[in-house]
């Protein structure tokens, strides 16, 4: 099959690009060139990146001179993962210059908004906050119930994580001094009971689920899919999780979030604050009962991996 992906070389398409390759596929990535996808010294990522068509493309400069829609149709994909589309304008620029393809599109747990009843499914209320969730909703309603022209399928992951890049550790941030204390002697700082919680799910994981909503178009077409780890983790367990990874018993110190914002600086508490004021926890029966996709990776194994990757980087040390 013809398989177009659009911002083929990111978190997501770093790991689809070579698992359709690998399935037979015929792959072009369209995305601005700027860099190389993560982890291609992993198993036989490399060779097969090689397969893949590469068409450099800045999609923003493309839409706003017209010509995108018409440079993706021209690739003569039967299906296109589009991997980058955060407004529903882009959508509507892309879709116009299709015509009955398969239309994979990757969402975001996001768009849910703070959790209720959980775990949260894909028929769970959704009420989102912040201009990337909202979109991400927006984006769900106009390519599932809205548009005509083209099947869609909406991908919703969660924490993207896995070997090439540093995912929200547990503290739920990007401070890279929480998995340093936590290889160095075990010890992490969290907010109040540090029972804020945190969906991982592997980047691997979210790429195959992606490939199994294109493998079934009968079941997938007109359906949102959460793509997360089948569990969630509370802040202290992942924090201990890493902490014996690396060969030490947990040294966990809690503060109250107002004192513990002052200590780790506004820029990190903000990022947990996004994070666990979701404290997101979805389920994937949808996807097994659609589709027979069952995540291969858990989130403690998702973390640890990720850190381990960071650990072999030199990006604790």
């Amino acid at each position: 099959m013809r398989v177009t992906i659009i911002g083929g070389t990111g978190h997501i398409g770093s790991f689809l690009a070579p698992q359709l390759v690998r399935a037979g596929h015929r792959v072009t990535v369209v995305s601005r060139g700027e860099r190389e996808p993560y982890a291609l010294e992993l198993n036989d990522r490399r060779e097969l990146w090689r397969e893949v068509e590469r068409v450099r493309c800045d999609r923003r400069a493309a839409e706003a001179d017209g010509t995108f829609a018409a440079l993706v149709a021209g690739l003569d994909a039967e299906v296109v993962m589009d991997l980058t589309c955060f407004t529903v304008d882009q959508a509507r620029h892309l879709i116009g210059g299709l015509d009955g393809q398969h239309l994979v599109h990757t969402g975001s747990v996001w768009a849910y908004g703070r959790s209720t009843v959980v775990p949260t499914t894909e028929q769970s209320p959704k009420a989102p906050y912040g201009q990337y969730g909202i979109a991400k909703a927006q984006l769900e309603d106009h390519l599932l119930r809205e548009q005509r022209r083209v099947p869609a399928t909406v991908i919703h992951p969660g924490h993207i994580s896995g070997p090439g890049w540093p995912a929200i550790n547990p503290a739920g941030n990007l401070d890279p001094a929480v998995l340093r204390g936590l290889r160095a002697e075990g010890r992490c700082l969290l907010p109040d009971a540090g029972m804020g919680l945190l969906q991982h799910v592997h980047a691997a994981d979210v790429a195959a689920l992606h490939l199994a909503a294109m493998a079934a178009p009968q079941a997938a077409c007109g359906e949102a899919f959460n793509a997360v780890a089948t569990e969630s983790l509370t802040l202290r367990c992942y924090a201990s999780l890493i902490a014996r990874h690396f060969g030490h018993e947990p040294q966990l110190e809690f503060l109250p979030w107002s004192q513990w914002a002052t200590r780790v600086g506004a820029e990190h508490a903000a990022v947990t604050a996004d994070h666990v004021e979701r404290s997101p926890h979805h389920s994937m029966a949808k996807a097994e009962r659609l589709l027979g996709f069952v995540p291969a990776h858990t989130a403690s194994e998702t973390v640890v991996e990720a850190a381990q990757w960071q650990a072999d980087q030199g990006l604790l040390d």
